[in-house]
């Protein structure tokens, strides 16, 4: 999974029922560009991740789905599993201790 998906997919979770707007992907994603945030959006919509209810020419709000969620949640447990294993080994190479 491409960053740009992660980044919208987690955001879009964590919104829950609410939902994201176009304006919330703004203030979350630094650098986001409309044209790739649309493309990805339509993306993961197709794949059934998300929903959109568009609101206007350019103006949406996005939800979760139930396979998003499930998604999200596979997706954030390996991300988790690899920072405990650079914490490992870090803690092991630079000869730092655990508390």
């Amino acid at each position: 999974m491409d960053e740009l998906s992660w980044k919208i997919i987690n955001l879009v979770a964590k919104r829950g029922h609410i939902g994201a707007t176009r304006e919330d992907f703004f203030t979350e994603v630094r650098g986001l560009v409309y044209e790739s945030l649309e493309e990805t959006l339509l993306s993961l919509e197709r794949e059934d991740i998300i929903k959109i209810e568009w609101m206007g020419p350019n103006k949406f709000l996005v939800q979760i789905t139930e396979k998003g969620s499930e998604l999200v949640k596979d997706e954030y447990e390996k991300r988790l599993e690899v920072y405990r294993k650079r914490i490992e080994e870090q803690t092991g190479v630079g000869g730092l201790e655990r508390i």
